[in-house]
């Protein structure tokens, strides 16, 4: 059961009766108005705007940083140093399709609330978490109007896609310009069933790959005269999805191989194709590197013989934010407002906090529940949402003012 706040369930602090329902449809109000936005990805749908307004209603300073047709705001408000940190909140209003034949009980671009859920494309991964913490931010500057520090928001509409112009580009920007990051929430969903049982303290590195093996084409009733590069292939698939790469470590597992293509065609079912394209990932530890995988693939192609090509692409790299005063703070707060302890983890996909981390000194990723992300009928509780946005206000309570008194 989710602690309540001085009396008042899901509320950041305590405020007269009436004005209860007020601050609890706040959130909700807003994430469906960014939900009927269709951001997919670069397109931000308008949702920059909407948040931008907000924003700048409670006297924060907002930025433009677009690239390309990627949408990038950066927004400030108040003043950091060595006494006064600060602190930033990162998310994205871009989505991912809602898929041409996802069996949608809904219109994805049209919220819709069902059983205490919020339904459409984006309510959990992540426009859930840009509602909460917009509403957090603005209860929290109404309490402390002349709070110390700094609160910022790093917002794009490039994280489900390539993510080059999007996130990078505004950390690229802010490194030039040397501002100052102490804290970085990262709004993905990283919950498993009951919020705060997890979060991420780091992620894996990704590398991609594609090699293209030759072979020779022919008849199959003449294997004598033809090589088959599927054929061919099979030592080097084996090696590579058996190999174990490296011993897991306390929040990495060990590194990973997958196969996610494998394409030929001879345009005939009596014909061996001539060549193989295989692309593959790498999920890894930082026990390896992009130059150690990427050196022993090549060298095990040519140990077997494959006449082969490659193409990389270092997706990652990856990071940990070791443990400092958000860390500990995230995970105090959460054991006092849940009575949970949550599990640290570098555990899903990659997100935008590789890039963040090369500007905020700790970063940290705390959202929703991540089982319906990328889904049809994609979904988020409304009373987590609440409780969301109230683990984002005492935050910034126990960062900004409890840090300074």
């Amino acid at each position: 059961m989710f602690k309540s706040f001085r009396g008042l369930p899901d509320l950041p602090y305590a405020v007269a009766p009436r004005e209860q329902a007020k601050y609890q449809s706040a959130i909700l109000e807003l994430a469906q108005e960014l939900i009927k936005r269709p951001s997919i990805t670069p397109s931000d749908g308008g949702c920059t705007e909407l948040l931008l307004s907000r924003l700048e209603s409670i006297g924060f300073v907002t930025e433009y940083l677009n690239k390309n047709e990627v949408t990038n705001l950066w927004a400030k408000r108040g003043d950091s140093g060595d006494k006064h940190p600060s602190l930033v909140f990162s998310g994205h209003t871009d989505v991912v399709p809602p898929g041409q034949n996802a069996k949608w009980e809904t219109e994805p671009f049209m919220p819709t609330i069902k059983d205490g859920y919020i339904y459409g494309r984006g309510a959990s991964d992540m426009k859930g978490s840009l509602a909460a913490m917009i509403v957090a931010v603005e209860s929290f500057v109404k309490k402390y109007p002349q709070h110390k520090g700094a609160i910022g928001f790093m917002l794009t509409s490039d994280e489900e896609g390539e993510a080059i112009d999007g996130t990078q580009h505004i950390v690229q920007s802010l490194q030039a310009r040397h501002e100052v990051v102490d804290y970085a929430i990262v709004g993905e969903p990283t919950t498993d069933k009951q919020l705060g049982d997890s979060i991420r303290i780091g992620r894996r590195g990704s590398i991609n790959g594609t090699i293209t093996i030759q072979g020779k084409q022919g008849h199959v009733g003449y294997p004598e005269q033809l090589s088959n590069p599927i054929h061919n292939a099979s030592k080097l698939i084996h090696k590579l999805a058996t190999k174990r790469w490296d011993m897991p470590s306390r929040y990495f597992p060990s590194t990973s191989f997958q196969l996610v293509k494998v394409h030929s065609e001879s345009g005939a079912m009596n014909v061996t194709p001539a060549a193989l394209e295989m692309v593959f990932n790498f999920r890894y530890s930082p026990r390896n590197s992009f130059d150690k995988i990427k050196s022993y693939v090549e060298k095990k192609a040519h140990k077997y013989g494959l006449e082969a090509k490659f193409a990389w692409e270092h997706e990652a790299s990856p990071y940990l934010t070791r443990r400092g005063r958000l860390r500990k703070t995230v995970q105090k707060v959460i054991q006092q407002e849940t009575q949970i302890k949550t599990k640290l983890t570098t555990g899903g996909g990659i997100s935008d906090g590789r890039y963040i981390k090369q500007l905020a000194k700790q970063v940290i990723e705390l959202g929703p529940c991540n089982k319906t992300i990328h889904q049809a009928n994609e979904r988020v509780s409304i009373s987590e949402l609440n409780r969301l946005c109230h683990l984002y206000f005492r935050l910034l309570e126990e960062l900004l003012i409890k840090n300074n008194s």
